[in-house]
C-alpha cells in the first residue's frame, strides 16, 4: 500500500506540474511518456507470473520507468507517433480495454486521470469483463473497489504511509468518483470481451461494440498480453510482420480509431519487431518473448492516417 500511495502522490504532483506549465510541449511529452510506460509495465505485475511482488519491487519498477532504464526493454515503440495523436486531441474520447486488476488497473486509471486532467480527453470509457477470462481480469466490481479504496485508504491499511501521500490518494479517489458520477468516465462490460472471437471480428461479430463504442473513440488502448493475442488472432506471425497488417478489419475500416497496444510479452507470438533487434534478443535471452520482461507500445493509426 505504501508503494501505491507514493505512486498516486507522484502522479498527482506530475499532473499539477503539467497543468501549471501546459504550454511547455517538451514537458508535456515527457510526462505522457512516463504515464504511458507506467501503464505498459503495470502489465508486468500480473500475479499469475509474478506472485511474489511486494511494495519494494513495485517502487523499483516505478523508479526504472521514471529514469528511462526500461526503454531498452521496449522492443517496438510507437510512443512518439501516439503522442502526435494525443497532443492534437482537445476534449477527445479515449477508450481503454482493461486487462488485470490490482496494480495494473491502478496504472491505467492514473493514465486516464492525466489525460482528462490535462484536457486531452473529455471522456474515457473503460471496458471491463463481465466475468474474468483469467482470474485477475478486471470486472466492474474490481474497478469500483479500487476507487473506494483510494477514497478511503484506511479500508486497506495506512501503515507506513505519510500523511501527504494519504491525502493525495484520497483526493484522487474523490476525483475519480466524481468522474464516474458526471459521466467523464464510463465503465462498460460488453459480452464480446469474453466471447470466442478474435478482435479482427469486432466489425461483424462485435458490431454493437464496434459501431456504438470503439468507432466513437479517437484512441483505443488495448492492455495486456491476452488482449494483444486476440488483436493479432493469436497466430505465429513472422516476427517482423507490421502490427497493422496483423489486425485485419479493425485497422482498415474507414471509421477505425487509432489502436494502441500496451503489452508485456508473455507468450511466443509478437509482431512489428525489427529482425536485427529480434536476432539480438534471441542471442541474449532465448525466452525473451514469454519472459514477461519485454514489452511493446504499438500503434495502428486508423483514421489518423499520416501520423
Amino acid at each position: 500500500m505504501v508503494a501505491v500511495a507514493k505512486l498516486c502522490s507522484r502522479v498527482d504532483a506530475l499532473t499539477r506540474d503539467s497543468l501549471a506549465d501546459s504550454e511547455n510541449k517538451t514537458k508535456m511529452h515527457l510526462a505522457f511518456v512516463e504515464m504511458l510506460q507506467a501503464s505498459l509495465w503495470g502489465n508486468q505485475t500480473d500475479l499469475s507470473m509474478f506472485p511474489d511482488l511486494n511494495s519494494e519491487a513495485l517502487e523499483e519498477m516505478q523508479a526504472r520507468i521514471s529514469s528511462g532504464e526500461n526503454n531498452s526493454k521496449i522492443v517496438a515503440n510507437d510512443t512518439d507517433r501516439i503522442w502526435k495523436i494525443v497532443s492534437q486531441l482537445q476534449g477527445g474520447r479515449v477508450d481503454i480495454v482493461l486487462d488485470n486488476s490490482g496494480f495494473e488497473l491502478l496504472q491505467d486509471v492514473l493514465l486516464a486521470h492525466w489525460l482528462v486532467s490535462l484536457g486531452y480527453a473529455q471522456k474515457v470509457v473503460f471496458h471491463s469483463k463481465r466475468i474474468p477470462w483469467y482470474v485477475s481480469d478486471v470486472t466492474n466490481e474490481d474497478f469500483f473497489w479500487l476507487v473506494r479504496a483510494a477514497q478511503t485508504p484506511s479500508l486497506i491499511g495506512t501503515k507506513g504511509i505519510s500523511a501527504e501521500d494519504e491525502a493525495a490518494l484520497a483526493g484522487l479517489g474523490n476525483q475519480w468518483s466524481q468522474f464516474l458520477a458526471n459521466g467523464t468516465w464510463e465503465l462498460k462490460d460488453e459480452l464480446f470481451w469474453t466471447g470466442p472471437y478474435g478482435f479482427r471480428y469486432l466489425p461483424t461479430e462485435g458490431k454493437d461494440v464496434w459501431d456504438n463504442e470503439l468507432t466513437k473513440a479517437d484512441l483505443v488502448i488495448f492492455k495486456g498480453d491476452l488482449n494483444y493475442r486476440k488483436l493479432i488472432y493469436d497466430l505465429e506471425w513472422p516476427i517482423s510482420t507490421p502490427f497493422v497488417d496483423a489486425l485485419g478489419a479493425i485497422a482498415t475500416d474507414p471509421r477505425a480509431p487509432a489502436i494502441v497496444a500496451l503489452r508485456t510479452s508473455k507468450c511466443d507470438t509478437i509482431t512489428g519487431v525489427d529482425p536485427d533487434r529480434a536476432k539480438e534478443l534471441f542471442a541474449k535471452q532465448e525466452d525473451w518473448m514469454y519472459s514477461g520482461q519485454y514489452g511493446v507500445i504499438q500503434l495502428s493509426p486508423g483514421r489518423w492516417q499520416g501520423i
